[in-house]
């Protein structure tokens, strides 16, 4: 069995800060939305939203990239056997095979 890459939690600390930035950037284009239009908000409710979209970003950025890590790390061979974004991934399903039992098939 090959050795396993170590985890970084660095990478996935940094993964985290950028998906916050990016919950932080939504929150006040939603903020500048809701200014232009004549619905009154309190700014309590603002920074509400400014939080949650922050935690929750970061939250995102933070699982991706913990998931991507322990996803290099399966030592499973069949796991790595095809890249995903390989053009010459094998089909999921079996072309030559109908799909189900009344499918009809393009030989008649």
């Amino acid at each position: 069995m090959a050795p396993q890459a170590p985890m970084r939690p660095r990478r996935i600390l940094v993964a985290g800060v950028v998906g916050a930035v990016l919950g932080a950037s939504l929150a006040l284009m939603l903020h500048a939305v809701v200014t232009h239009t004549p619905v009154e908000v309190s700014p309590r409710t603002f920074a509400l939203y400014f939080t949650i979209f922050s935690a929750f970003g970061a939250v995102a950025g933070l699982t991706m990239e913990a998931v991507r890590q322990l996803q290099v790390r399966n030592p499973d061979p069949a796991y790595h056997r095809y890249p995903r974004t390989s053009p010459q991934a094998p089909l999921r399903h079996n072309p030559d095979r109908p799909s189900s039992p009344g499918a009809s098939s393009d030989d008649d």
